[in-house]
């Protein structure tokens, strides 16, 4: 009988073993501490970008597919290319400091906005989660822990993130990231606005650090126009 009940409970462990067994989260201060940790390190990122936008008042998600680069130069300033000329409606957007330039390759047109005075806010989004300081996250936003979950394979903590600033919060409601538990990352992003439109970001094929010469720059054809 004993050596029945020994199998038997050998048999069961080893059963239980064999059943993927649910991510534990982490919490909010594990994962902000190793993004303090790895920030000093950022100097910028690549990766492989899924936006869905969902427009609440049409009831209707679009989804883009493109590449993000991002980088930090010294100083402070943010720079970010995210491309998305492979879509139907191709547009490259780019984030150079106080301006920023989307190029329409199908229209051969770009526009700029001045940013001005925003450009600091623009850069904390920008870095949200990629190179920003579990710090800076604190002094902006309430954050609070929202679950684990898996995301491509990888067990995440979700963030959510309430912004602070009265300002902020007429134009943005919360953030949600999902972090990897062995990373100082996202690869995903959620932003919602109090109109209920949301935006979701998807980062994959992810490289930190990689090899940037200069500064980042949207160059443009010749023959393109500009508008407005």
């Amino acid at each position: 009988m004993t050596r029945f009940l020994a199998a038997w409970c050998a048999a069961a462990l080893a059963g239980w073993l064999a059943v993927p067994q649910r991510a534990q989260a982490q919490s909010v201060e594990a994962v902000l501490a190793r993004m303090d940790q790895a920030a000093p390190a950022f100097r910028g990122m690549t990766a492989d970008v899924e936006m869905k936008t969902y427009t609440a008042i049409l009831s209707d998600t679009t989804t883009e597919r493109g590449t993000l680069k991002l980088q930090r130069l010294k100083g402070g300033q943010v720079r970010a290319i995210m491309d998305f000329s492979g879509q139907q409606d191709a547009r490259v957007i780019g984030f150079l400091g106080t301006i920023v330039r989307i190029y329409y390759p199908n229209l051969k047109a770009y526009q700029d906005y001045e940013v001005g005075k925003n450009a600091d806010v623009l850069n904390q989004f920008l870095l949200l989660g990629f190179g920003s300081s579990g710090r800076d996250l604190s002094r902006g936003y309430d954050i609070t822990m929202d679950g684990a979950e898996p995301v491509g394979g990888r067990a995440t903590t979700r963030l959510l993130l309430v912004p602070k600033d009265a300002k902020v919060k007429e134009h943005l409601a919360k953030i949600e990231i999902w972090v990897p538990n062995d990373a100082a990352y996202p690869l995903q992003q959620q932003f919602f606005e109090p109109s209920g439109n949301y935006r979701l970001v998807i980062y994959t094929n992810i490289k930190m650090n990689p090899p940037m010469h200069g500064g980042l720059e949207l160059k443009l054809p010749a023959g393109v126009k500009k508008q407005g």
